[in-house]
């Protein structure tokens, strides 16, 4: 590792660009110098540090930027979390026989970090909200820098109407702790670069396959009766039993009544998912449309492969959802293959 004397993170980006064979944007070269500064900042013993909010449209570069700072940064005092993660531990860790209290637990999670990186900081569930106050609060009066990305700027998180107003307070502690940096660069790099090595980008995508495929891929048919398995305190319901898939109908796993901590958990032991019947998304309810959403999402940061049975073309799944995530849900599902 670099000895913090020597640290250069524009250094570092340059020459990673040059590997990669990338040309940076200007909205690119601007986040990397933001960082290089952050990081000069960070590694010099000074009270007080600005964090950094970085927001901008998939697949600009921003974990591409983000993964080279955080590998490279000289600074054993860092963590690095995916926010629906970070709070399925921050709610265990309430939820637990005599747990302490919701400041206490944020100062464990925290401990001995001068660096704490969310993952994309996307808000939706309003009891979670209320909760970030408190952790952004605990961050800031002690000095940890925290660094995040999202898709949205701060003023469009929690969107909806009935709860935006209440998360107005953190959204300024955000502004005052935070300096803000767009990436909206025109091209998706996504679309060039698709990353084997996540096991979510090895999936496939299906529209309507025949029985010779089905047979050929040996995927499972759905069976007569829903099959129960248990998931924490719950009981779920899933397409077929348990064999080389984690196997659901797209109304079991998004039009019930089913959670993050869900997918996160069934994750740990289940690696290959096949999800069916998913179909054009703009006819099902913005309840179902954020579950399928948040279970893309979790795969990807999971890299669980997914194998993914549409009723029509992807374009078509998308077509007509007017949540703002549902872009970087179909930047996902372009990386899987097509078969037909």
């Amino acid at each position: 590792m670099l000895q913090r004397a020597d640290f250069c993170f524009s250094a570092v980006m340059a020459e990673a660009a040059t590997k990669e064979n990338l040309t940076l944007d200007g909205d690119q070269l601007s986040l990397i110098a933001d960082l290089h500064t952050l990081s000069l900042q960070i590694l010099q013993p000074q009270a007080a540090v600005k964090g950094l909010y970085v927001w901008g449209r998939t697949g600009r570069g921003k974990s591409f930027i983000l993964d080279h700072f955080f590998a490279s940064l000289p600074l054993c005092e860092k963590r690095r979390v995916h926010f629906h993660h970070f709070f399925r531990e921050l709610h265990q860790r309430l939820n637990a026989p005599s747990a302490p209290s919701l400041p206490q637990v944020v100062a464990q999670m925290t401990q001995n970090c001068r660096l704490l990186c969310f993952d994309e900081f996307h808000l939706h569930d309003p009891a979670d909200a209320m909760l970030i106050k408190v952790l952004l609060e605990h961050l800031f009066t002690q000095n940890i820098v925290l660094l995040a990305t999202s898709n949205y700027p701060p003023d469009r998180l929690l969107p909806n109407p009935l709860y935006h107003d209440r998360f107005l307070p953190s959204i300024n502690l955000i502004k005052q702790h935070m300096t803000v940096a767009a990436l909206n660069g025109d091209r998706d790099y996504r679309e060039r670069h698709v990353s084997r090595e996540n096991g979510f980008c090895r999936g496939k995508l299906l529209v309507q396959p025949t029985r010779r495929l089905r047979a050929t891929l040996d995927l499972p048919d759905v069976a007569e009766h829903p099959q129960p398995l248990t998931v924490g305190y719950r009981t779920l319901h899933t397409a077929s039993r348990n064999g080389a898939f984690l196997h659901f109908t797209f109304d079991q796993l998004c039009q019930a009544p089913t959670s993050v901590m869900d997918y996160l958990t069934l994750c740990e032991q289940h690696r290959n998912w096949l999800v069916e019947g998913v179909p054009a998304l703009g006819a099902v309810s913005p309840a179902a449309q954020q579950r399928f959403i948040n279970v893309v999402d979790v795969l990807y940061e999971k890299q669980c492969r997914l194998t993914l049975i549409a009723d029509c073309a992807l374009e078509k799944v998308v077509e007509g959802v007017e949540l703002d995530d549902i872009q970087r849900t179909y930047s996902r599902l372009l990386q899987l293959a097509r078969e037909e």
